[in-house]
Parts: structure tokens; sequence; C-alpha cells
């Protein structure tokens, strides 16, 4: 297993949550993005996977590891905000472990 998303995980549970199906689905999906998505892009994407996610939730994972460092929120005063992921890990190692 990569030692980052050991990291993540331990992290996680470090701030008192858990790695959930749906913080694990944000996270691995801002992980494999190339781009810089908003909140509503997440949520788009993982909605036909997981048709109980909510847009709140996908919020509130995306400030979680933004909080965490994982992730970096840009904020704009016209635009939705976009995510950028600061963390790395090989693709091909993520799909083995998520």
């Amino acid at each position: 297993m990569d030692e980052q998303l050991a990291s993540v995980t331990n992290q996680i549970k470090h701030f008192g949550k858990r790695l959930t199906i749906q913080r694990r689905a944000v996270l691995r999906y801002m992980l494999m993005s190339q781009q810089h998505p908003t909140a509503k892009d997440v949520y788009h994407a993982l909605k036909n996977e997981m048709p109980s996610i909510t847009l709140s939730t996908v919020y509130t994972s995306l400030r979680l590891l933004a909080k965490m460092g994982i992730i970096k929120e840009h904020v704009h005063a016209d635009t939705p905000n976009r995510f950028e992921t600061l963390v790395k890990i090989d693709p091909v190692q993520l799909k083995e472990v998520m």
C-alpha cells in the first residue's frame, strides 16, 4: 500500500473521523482527477456510482480534505470554488487500495 494513502487514512482518524464510503469516493476522485473540479463536478461524477451521495456530503468531504492539507480550495468571488489535489498517488496503486 502506498505510504501517502496510509498517511491520509491515519490523518482522517486523527481528526476523529472515519474514512466512510462517501469520503473514500471523494478522495479517490480527487486523487485521480487531472483538473481542479468544483464540488458540483465531483458530485455529478460520483452520483452514478453512488446514488445516495449528496452534494452536502461532497462539500463536507472536500472541506475535511482541505483542512487536512490533502487538497486546496481555491476561493473565487464570482465563480464556484475549485479544489486542487496536493497529494499525488500512482493511479495503479490507488485502484488496488481503494
